[in-house]
């Protein structure tokens, strides 16, 4: 409930009544004046003022934690984020063919050694030599699937574009 609106809808209520109950009480009169018909035409408007009042919120005191739009306790309040180790996103896609450091043949991600010249091709995150644990290439230090594998990366001596063209 915003209470500055709320003020305001009452002060807007009573004035209203206030208009109304006057010429009864100052004159004495029992007919419809045009102050009491200003009065009613005001005191809808006082309602619906109240209304507004109770279903919006003041951001002075909300606890919802800045849900409704309160900046300062968004800022002062809410606990600074930790800078947690995450895990490192993947330099590649777990289903790309990789080509043979050896022959340069494309070997699909499922397969562990090169068809054609029958190598054990690297893991893409380590650089050792895959294995093959239930049908599928896994780093043997990690015992882990290659796209899985959190060994630390060896450096990998690249090997030359002629012999992957086999030149």
């Amino acid at each position: 409930m915003h209470r500055t609106i709320a003020y305001l809808g009452i002060a807007v209520f009573l004035g209203a009544i206030v208009l109304i109950a006057f010429p009864i009480w100052a004159f004495g009169a029992e007919q419809f004046d045009s102050e009491q018909e200003l009065g009613i035409l005001i005191l809808p408007a006082g309602l619906l003022v109240l209304l507004a009042a109770g279903v919006s919120t003041d951001p002075r005191t909300t606890t919802v934690g800045g849900a409704f739009g309160n900046r300062e306790f968004d800022s002062s309040r809410r606990p600074a984020r930790s800078a947690g180790v995450t895990p490192p996103r993947l330099r590649y896609h777990p289903m790309e063919a990789v080509p043979c450091d050896h022959c340069g043949t494309m070997i699909a991600a499922d397969l562990a050694q090169c068809p054609r010249c029958t190598r054990a091709r690297p893991c893409r995150t380590c650089g050792r030599p895959l294995g093959i644990v239930l049908e599928r290439p896994t780093c043997p230090r990690c015992a882990k699937a290659e796209a899985f594998c959190d060994c630390p990366v060896l450096p990998r001596a690249a090997a030359p574009r002629d012999r992957l063209r086999g030149r």
